[in-house]
């Protein structure tokens, strides 16, 4: 069985989820594997073990340069998606799995859902492809403490604002570097703790900046977007209303 574009995108992102757990915690290995068991399972189409699905989960990683191709050609900085593979189902059935043991396995698991991750995407061009759905945005009414929590334990460097004045509704940026320049006032640049519980619209009165970005439609393509683009967040908007339904950056492409 071959996965149609939806099957693909969902488990794009089901990889994504599952590396953004292991890169927060390096012994949980184990998003990994499960969302590599419930591919293996659909295209199996039964119940079975890793080993099973080898072969066709191999196969789904075919289309990406580095399942096979960039390994051979950099074997000292790569290795080949089936050597990754036996390496992740060998450790995860061994009986050691904590300390350095699990945060090899973890690596690995990583470097397996990077190549099937860009196999999958192989053919894609649109920004709807690409952008993180359902962004995480900030509002004026927020406190800072929640705004830079949010920045925290996200990794994010830029927030989604949504702005209206004179009856136009707009989309801007707040970024961690504005965040950071109004909090970290005094002489010896310690967050001020007066400032962390002002709220957005207080700070943006008091002189801190918002940036500017571009808004575009979930259906152009990738091609269109990268042509001049500085690196800045772009904005999706859908394209029956003015509704935010997604955020896409650089690292999005890689």
């Amino acid at each position: 069985m071959r996965m149609n574009h939806k099957q693909k995108l969902y488990f794009r992102d089901q990889l994504r989820e599952a590396r953004a757990v292991a890169l927060r915690d390096a012994e949980a290995f184990g998003e990994i594997i499960h969302v590599l068991e419930r591919m293996g399972c659909l295209l199996l189409g039964r119940i079975a073990a890793l080993g099973t699905y080898r072969p066709l989960i191999v196969e789904a990683a075919s289309e990406s340069e580095l399942a096979k191709d960039i390994p051979n050609e950099w074997p000292d900085m790569h290795i080949c998606f089936y050597k990754l593979y036996e390496l992740v189902r060998i450790s995860r059935n061994a009986a050691m799995h904590e300390g350095s043991f699990a945060r090899h396995l973890t690596f690995h698991a990583i470097e397996l859902s990077l190549i099937l991750e860009d196999s999958l995407m192989t053919g894609f061009d649109k920004v709807n492809d690409y952008m993180v759905r359902n962004p995480v945005c900030a509002s004026l009414w927020q406190p800072l403490s929640f705004i830079r929590q949010s920045m925290l334990i996200n990794s994010f460097s830029y927030l989604p604002v949504h702005l209206e004045t004179n009856n136009e509704s707009t989309w801007q940026l707040i970024s961690d570097l504005a965040i950071a320049g109004y909090l970290r006032t005094n002489l010896h640049g310690e967050v001020s703790p007066k400032r962390l519980g002002h709220k957005l619209e207080e700070a943006i009165a008091n002189g801190v900046k918002l940036t500017s970005t571009r808004v575009c439609n979930p259906d152009v393509s990738i091609t269109n977007v990268l042509n001049g683009w500085d690196g800045t967040p772009i904005l999706v908007q859908s394209n029956y209303s003015k509704d935010l339904i997604g955020i896409i950056t650089p690292f999005d492409l890689l």
